[in-house]
C-alpha cells in the first residue's frame, strides 16, 4: 500500500483470495432456501432479475462497457469499480497519474490508475461517466480460470438492494425502497464504500470471543473467513497460529497469498451463529492494515443460499443451505443457553 494513498482507494481492489480452504459445494435449485424476502412487495419494473455464471465461486457477469462486451464479476469487496489494464488501453480510455497500489492479497504492487469510462451496463447496473480504475488483474484471471476483464465494485450496491442466489444462479436487484427482511439480519457498516460487519469469534470452547470487523466479500472464493492485520499479532491470534497448518491459502491481486489455516469453535454476527468454521490466517493482505478491517467473510459461508446487501438499510442477510437436516445459521443466544444452561 502506498503511503501517499488515502485508505478508500486502498480498499478498492478485491481481495479475491482463492486456494485451499473451505469450497462451498454446488446446491440444486430445489434444494434452496427460501429468498430473503421483502415488504412491501415491489411492482416488476422496481425489481431487475439477472442470471450469472458461478465460476470458480464467483458472480460472472456480462458487462458491455462503451459498447464492448467483457468478462465482469459483481464483487461486494471493491470499493469502485476496477477494469484490467489491458482491457482499459484495447478500450482507448485514458489514464490519469498513479492514485497508490491496489490492497489486494499478495506481494505484487499493482498501481491503480484512474479512468473514465463514458457507458457500462450490466443488466440493471448502468453507468455513465462513471470513476473507475484501471489495474493489473492478470493474476485473478490467472487463478479464476476465465478473463476478469471489470470488476463490478461498490456503484452497483449503492441504489437499491443485491440479493446474489448461488444455488439458483441469479442477481436480484430491488430499487423499491423496501426493506430486506430475514430470520436474522446482520447490522451493516459501509466503510471506505464497502460493506463491514461486526463479527465474534470463539477461538475455542475456554477463551473468550474476540471482536472482529469483517469485509463481506464476494470475491474471497475458497474461504468461510479470513483474517489478518493486528489480529494475527494480538494474543488469540498468536495461540490460533501455533495450532494453525502452513499453507498458501489463496491467490490476490498481487499474486500468492501466504498463510495458515486453523478451526475455530464459533463465529458469530448479529444474532446468527454459524458454528465451527476453518478460519484463514494471514499477514500477505495489506488491506488488513491500519484500516480498521480485519478480514473477510467469504463466499463458502453462504455458497449455496442467498445472501442480500442493504445498503440503504444498514442490513445484510445471509440465508445458509440447511446441510444434514440441521440449520448451518441458529440463534447465537440459544446455542449460549445450551452451552451454559445457568
Amino acid at each position: 500500500m502506498s503511503g501517499s494513498v488515502s485508505s478508500s482507494v486502498a480498499l478498492v481492489a478485491a481481495l479475491f483470495l482463492a486456494g485451499s480452504g473451505q469450497a462451498g459445494s454446488p446446491a440444486r435449485v430445489q434444494d434452496a432456501p427460501a429468498p430473503a424476502s421483502r415488504v412491501p412487495t415491489p411492482t416488476t419494473s422496481e425489481v431487475t432479475v439477472i442470471p450469472f455464471e458461478l465460476a470458480d465461486n464467483l458472480v460472472r457477469i456480462s458487462v458491455d462497457v462503451n459498447g464492448q462486451r467483457r468478462s465482469g464479476v459483481l464483487d461486494s469487496g471493491a470499493g469502485a469499480v476496477l477494469i484490467d489494464r489491458q482491457a482499459s488501453k484495447e478500450l482507448g480510455l485514458s489514464e490519469g497519474g498513479s492514485a497508490g497500489d491496489a490492497a489486494g492479497g499478495g506481494n505484487e504492487a499493482k498501481a491503480l490508475m484512474p479512468v473514465t469510462i463514458s457507458r457500462l451496463a450490466a443488466g440493471p447496473f448502468r453507468f455513465e461517466n462513471l470513476a473507475a480504475y484501471a489495474v493489473d488483474l492478470g493474476n485473478l484471471s490467472s487463478s479464476a480460470g476465465f478473463p476478469v476483464d471489470v470488476l463490478l465494485g461498490a456503484p452497483a450496491f449503492q441504489n437499491g438492494t443485491v440479493s446474489v442466489d448461488y444455488a439458483r444462479r441469479q442477481v436480484t436487484v430491488d430499487r423499491s425502497g423496501a426493506t430486506v427482511r430475514c430470520a436474522s439480519p446482520i447490522p451493516l457498516e459501509i466503510v471506505h464504500e464497502s460493506p463491514v460487519v461486526e463479527i465474534e469469534v470463539l477461538p475455542d470452547g475456554g477463551e473468550r470471543p474476540v471482536r472482529l470487523k469483517v469485509l463481506v466479500d464476494l470475491g474471497t472464493r475458497h474461504s468461510s473467513l479470513v483474517l489478518g492485520g493486528d489480529f494475527v499479532r494480538s494474543e488469540p491470534g498468536k495461540r490460533l497460529l501455533q495450532k494453525a497448518v502452513a499453507k498458501e491459502i489463496g491467490y490476490g491481486v498481487g499474486g500468492a497469498v501466504k498463510g495458515a489455516v486453523v478451526r475455530v469453535a464459533d463465529v458469530r454476527a448479529g444474532a446468527s451463529s454459524f458454528g465451527s468454521l476453518e478460519v484463514s490466517l494471514t499477514s500477505d493482505v495489506p488491506a488488513f492494515e491500519g484500516t480498521g478491517i480485519d478480514g473477510t467473510l467469504g463466499v463458502p459461508l453462504w455458497n449455496g443460499g442467498v445472501i442480500a446487501f442493504d445498503y440503504a438499510g444498514r442490513r445484510l442477510c445471509i440465508t445458509r443451505l440447511e446441510n444434514s437436516g440441521r440449520a448451518a445459521s441458529i440463534n447465537a443466544d440459544a446455542r449460549r443457553r445450551h452451552a451454559d444452561p445457568r
